[in-house]
């Protein structure tokens, strides 16, 4: 079936809200409270130009988040509550060391004091490069108190990528650890390690608890231009999704909690902050589980985390590899679209199992469904969010009928970083809002709500998720596209026995073995090993469909690609 269009493709108009956002809305339609026209209705790209200026004249994404009343207590703020409270009690736990909140909150103080001393003032971002650890959380801990924002540095990243994000972020330095001092070094800005940040541990004062409304964490996603694009979120934005969180789980869930992710992949704050506000341990899993896998399904066993969760190819390993759970568990999946039989066989387990949906523009899990059958749903919106289905018009659809997600209330981040255009393409007024001014996010993804459940059906895009990995498939072309001797490039993903796998196809202008070298030469260089596509095929013209556009369905059912 054909995507159907995000946008109509009528006449558009500038808008700009009180809280000093701007955005488009469609001509002749009656703006939400708080909203006002900025111009003439015109086609879409050019109100679209017309918004951004008036974005960047009023000093654009370096204006910041728009300041609410207070009304929520920060991360930080409610773990020094916990610090206080109970000194003595396990926070974080990992193979190598046990802080107590007293502990951990003395190291962060020293990450802290080590971050004001090299310059760090709120507002600031500050790279972070590190293995899971115990020491990883402190610094998190750390840079949030300085009132920076923390932006994840994956390790595994090409050197290339490393330095677009640093220069991207405008990082002010980068905590890392010792494996990774060398890679982070060729970034260009001031790196501090770990180890130097020891000797400061229980140094300075208390921990700073921040502004609600300043920039919690910059997390990059994979971007249809070439280059991956960093989604802004705040403290508001993190601590609402906590207490959704908290809503929607038991209380017994945060006593315990599974460390298991990527810092890089958004889903990491609910695995770090969500036990240590709430008064629990984070159990910090061996940074190297995917590739021993064993060691996670003993961790799992021995120590009986509280909360575990992980995309549908982690939990199909967990099962395999012989996890076991009790009924006072909680399993979370999500990041990517669940197998009816997966969801069977997580049904099965004593645990409550839940599916997740929400993407990091929307601080992010957003909607939660009870796994109890086959039955696939990605349910209801959690208590931070609010999802509503619509069409090209922003219209609502009628119940049963395919139409886009939009997210809207204190899920809906700040923005993208230094994507003006972007940001203002996909954050569109929102007329339910309960205060006046503020958006949505418009999701690309294509969804159906049926008796008040929402099911996921695809993208509207070519944006993908591979093993849990946002993914834009024009990222890839791209980079393909930049080489000499490629032509043109498609990128497509092909599904074989539940599993997803990243195929390239190619219009050379050399022989193949030479173009396939070399432009696996390239991807490797300038793209996350996820990103890298297992196949790559050299044609000598990509198969077209009658109205001359690129037959992807065929090059997804490809024969040939090895």
């Amino acid at each position: 079936m054909p995507a159907v269009p995000q946008f109509r493709a009528g006449a558009w108009s500038p808008v700009a809200s009180d809280l000093g956002y701007v955005s488009l809305w469609p001509a002749g339609r009656r703006l939400p409270a708080g909203w006002c026209e900025l111009g003439p209705p015109t086609d879409r790209a050019a109100a679209l130009q017309a918004a951004v200026s008036a974005s960047n004249h009023a000093g654009g994404a370096a204006a910041g988040p728009p300041r609410r009343s207070l009304g929520i207590d920060t991360v930080i703020a409610r773990f020094a509550r916990q610090a206080r409270r109970s000194p003595d009690k396990p926070a974080v736990i990992d193979a190598d060391a046990v802080y107590t909140y007293g502990q951990l909150e003395a190291r962060a103080r020293g990450v802290q004091t080590a971050l004001t001393d090299m310059g760090i003032v709120s507002g600031d971002t500050v790279g972070v490069c590190m293995d899971r650890s115990a020491d990883l959380v402190a610094v998190l801990l750390g840079i949030l108190s300085s009132g920076a924002a923390y932006v994840p540095l994956d390790g595994s990243y090409p050197e290339g990528r490393l330095r677009f994000m640093s220069a991207d972020a405008r990082l002010a330095a980068i905590v890392t650890g010792p494996r990774y001092t060398q890679r982070t070094s060729a970034a260009g800005v001031p790196v501090l390690g770990i180890a130097d940040i020891a000797s400061s541990a229980g140094t300075g004062g208390r921990l700073n608890p921040g502004e609600p409304d300043s920039l919690a964490y910059v997390i990059y996603t994979s971007g249809s231009t070439g280059a991956p694009k960093g989604v802004e979120a705040t403290h508001r934005n993190l601590a609402a999704f906590l207490d959704a969180m908290a809503m929607l789980l038991p209380a017994s869930a945060a006593a315990r909690v599974l460390f298991s992710t990527q810092l890089s992949f958004d889903i990491a704050g609910l695995e770090v902050f969500f036990p240590l506000t709430m008064g629990g341990a984070c159990l910090v899993a061996p940074h190297t589980w995917l590739l021993d896998r064993r060691s996670l399904t003993d961790l799992i066993n021995s120590a009986a985390p509280s909360l575990v969760q992980a995309t549908p190819v982690g939990w199909r390993l967990l099962l395999d590899g012989g996890a076991r759970f009790t009924g006072g568990q909680v399993a979370l999946c999500g990041g990517d679209a669940l197998p009816p039989s997966l969801a069977a066989r997580l049904a099965e387990i004593p645990a409550a199992a839940f599916n997740m949906y929400g993407p990091t523009e929307a601080s992010v899990w957003a909607t939660a469904w009870p796994i109890e059958s086959a039955d696939v749903a990605i349910g209801t919106a959690l208590a931070h969010a609010r999802v509503h289905v619509l069409d090209e018009d922003l219209v609502p659809v009628p119940d049963g009928v395919e139409g886009q997600a939009h997210i809207g209330g204190p899920a809906v981040a700040h923005g993208y970083r230094a994507r003006p255009q972007l940001t203002v393409d996909r954050f569109v007024p929102d007329p339910w809002a309960m205060t006046v001014g503020e958006r949505l996010y418009a999701t690309g993804d294509l969804v159906r709500q049926v008796n008040g459940r929402l099911h996921w059906l695809r993208r509207g895009d070519t944006q993908v998720k591979v093993n849990g990995n946002r993914i834009e498939l024009g990222e890839i072309e791209s980079v393909a596209t930049g080489l000499s001797g490629v032509r043109a490039a498609v990128a497509v993903v092909a599904h074989t026995h539940e599993r997803a796998a990243l195929q390239l196809f190619v219009e050379g202008t050399d022989d193949g073995e030479t173009v396939r070298r070399r432009l696996r030469a390239r991807l490797r260089e300038l793209l996350p090993p996820a990103m890298v596509p297992q196949r790559i095929v050299v044609m000598d013209a990509l198969p077209l469909t009658p109205n001359g556009k690129v037959h992807r369905a065929a090059l997804e059912a490809w024969p040939g690609a090895r």
